[in-house]
Formats: C-alpha cells, structure tokens, sequence
C-alpha cells in the first residue's frame, strides 16, 4: 500500500485559518493538526467548518505555566510521532514555535512558515520590540520554504530578511469568520458600517472616526459599528461616545454575534496606516461584504479597486469618506460590490484553491515528484 503524503501543522495561534487549511489539505494528503487549548476555545467555532475529509487534531495546553511543562513537549512529541512529509508553522513572536523550529533543525524535515507580518507595524501590534524580533528572526532562520500573503508581502519579506536564503512565495489569506452552512442568512442594514478588529494605532481608527464626522456634516445616512478591543478604544472612548452615529462594543465578541456584525454591514472599513495582509478583509469577503480600504501592503493584491472593494490612500479621511459615501449612496455600486466580494471568497481566497497549491509546494520542498 502507498503511504500518504503527510503534513503536519503547528499552530498555537491563528486556530481558525490553519484548521480551515487542514480541513482542505485533507482532501490531498494526510494531516495532523496541532492546536492551542486556549487559542482554540477563543477563536471561531471550529464545530461550523465543514470537514468533507478527516484529519488528525491535537489541542494541547501550550503555555509557559506550570500545565504548559506537560503540553508544551507533547505537542513537540505529536509532530514528530506523526512523521510527516513536511512540517507547516505560523511565524508569531512566541517561544512554542520558535523552540520547535530549532528542534526540526537537527532533522531532515522540510520546515515551511507562514510570515504573517513580513514587516512589524509601525504603531502596536506583534513584532515591534527587540524580544520579538529576536524570535522572529530565529523563526525565519529555521523555515526551509517561507510562504506569505500576496506579492506585495513577498517583497517585503525580502527587504525585511535580505539574509534568507530560502524560496519565497505568496499563498493568499483565506476567507474566515465564514457562517455555518445551515446557518439563516443576515440582511445588510442599510447604511451600517462595520469597523472590526483588535485596535492599535496603525487600524486607523482615528481617521475613520474623522471620515464619519465628515458623513455626519454631509448629511449622509449611516451608523458606523465599531467592534474590537486594544488601547485605541481606550483613547477615543470618550469620542466616540459623543458621536451619535457610533456605536462602540469594547468586549469579547461571540462567534455568533461576530458573524451578525459582519453580515448585517453594507460596507467594511480598513482605513490602516500600514498592513500586511488582514484577518478582518479575509472575513468580510467571506461573508461576501465589500470592502473600502486603504491601498497598503498587501491588502491591494486582494482588493481590486471598483470590483470586491473601494481602495483609498492612507491617513486620509477625506478619501475614505468619499468612498464610504460612494458605497452607502449608490444600490447598483454596492450591489456589484457584494457580488465582487462573494466571487473572491470563492475564488482565489477559498481554502480547496489554496490548499491545492500549498500542496504541490509541500511535495516540491520534500522531493516528491508530481
């Protein structure tokens, strides 16, 4: 009997992106699926993803406290017993993936890493202190193959590391937060705008609450949601609560809830200063909502201007309220850009696309021929 292709997946963060790939990638090779027990529970209900094939999945208590001295070596010992092909881990500045990338070193294993940030953001966010660059860099130092979001990324991972000495490639963010299959359809509410996501300062919610103002002066009928947690909600607090076409939720969101929030926008803002790729534009496309956002990074390898979204400069108010306007005034505009944002998410960001061509890249780093 032939074996199977195996892959491995090492993922203590990002739990709703990499099973969505596993459940995909199953339909190619086998899998193993290592997860983190918290990481797991916080995210998207993983019971709502459509598995066609199976696939191994471990959840591990992956922390540096006391139960982590037992989950951690385990989840070390799962990747290994596995013996896979091909090993997949997601670059993220903790030590778990850091300490098993050194570990595959001293194996013959095939190592491929996901850069999610090729660049740290200029104002919060991952990536932006000498502990976590110090980590990343021992990451990328591990990876054999390293594959990031759109070209864009792919340039920037290359002005970022000019020292690695790997293949490079772009593999698209695939579409998230997407709703059960048996789950009834949300209507957009007409003029609500959805602005979502954990908020530092390079989200832009400053320049968004400024193009909402200029809405309001305009005479524009609108309600602007602002969802997420992160130290931005703590500065503009009080702003917010006195503009009375806001409405702010700084807490934990429900799977539940975050896939209403997303279905019932017309619209979904991204007015980042600077961006990689994004979780959030991966979610709105994946619930087939348009998108105005700002042309940064890599998020115009996904948008195409006046087809799924809107792109407008960064760190101008004015421009996003242009186009927010554009969206919310015209029912054909908004319409073909529903339709544009629902032909994307199935496209080039569904999950059987790209785990179809991670798949021929996995058996291209391990040797096999096609």
């Amino acid at each position: 009997m032939i074996r199977r292709f195996r892959v491995a997946i090492y993922a203590p963060h990002f739990a709703e992106y990499s099973y969505r790939l596993a459940a995909a990638l199953a339909k190619h090779c086998d899998v193993r699926l290592v997860l983190n027990r918290k990481d797991a529970n916080q995210q998207w209900n993983l019971d709502w993803i459509p598995a066609p094939a199976s696939f191994d999945t471990r959840i591990r208590d992956l922390s540096l406290r006391r139960s982590g001295a037992i989950g951690l070596p385990r989840s070390f010992l799962d990747i290994l017993a596995f013996r896979p092909d091909v090993v997949h881990c997601h670059e993220c500045p903790e030590y778990f993936t850091a300490g098993l990338m050194e570990l595959l070193r001293l194996t013959s294993l095939p190592r491929v890493l996901t850069v999610h940030d090729a660049i740290p953001h200029s104002e919060g966010g991952s990536g932006t202190n000498t502990s976590e660059e110090r980590l990343r860099d021992r990451m990328r130092a591990g990876a054999t193959h390293v594959t990031v979001h759109g070209q864009s990324c792919v340039a920037d991972f290359v002005r970022a590391s000019p020292g690695y000495r790997g293949e490079v490639t772009s593999s698209m963010h695939g579409v998230l937060m997407v709703p059960a299959a048996n789950s009834a359809p949300i209507q957009a509410v007409e003029g609500r705008i959805l602005f979502f996501g954990r908020m530092w300062a390079y989200k832009g919610l400053d320049v968004f609450l400024d193009a909402i103002d200029l809405l309001s002066k305009r005479g524009i009928r609108h309600q602007a949601i602002i969802a997420g947690r992160g130290p931005e909600m703590t500065r503009f607090g009080a702003r917010m609560a006195d503009m009375a076409s806001v409405n702010a939720i700084d807490t934990y969101v429900s799977a539940e809830d975050t896939s209403t929030l997303f279905q019932s926008a017309e619209v979904v803002a991204l007015p980042y200063k600077d961006a990689s790729q994004s979780g959030v534009l991966a979610s709105a496309f994946g619930n087939h909502r348009p998108v105005v956002a700002s042309a940064t990074g890599g998020i115009p390898d996904v948008v195409t201007d006046g087809v799924n979204g809107l792109l407008v400069p960064p760190a101008d108010a004015e421009a996003l309220a242009d186009a927010l306007e554009r969206v919310l005034t015209s029912r054909p505009l908004a319409a073909s850009l529903t339709e544009g944002a629902r032909q994307t998410a199935e496209g080039s960001l569904s999950w059987d696309h790209i785990a179809e061509r991670l798949f021929t890249t996995y058996r291209r780093v391990a040797g096999v021929s096609a």
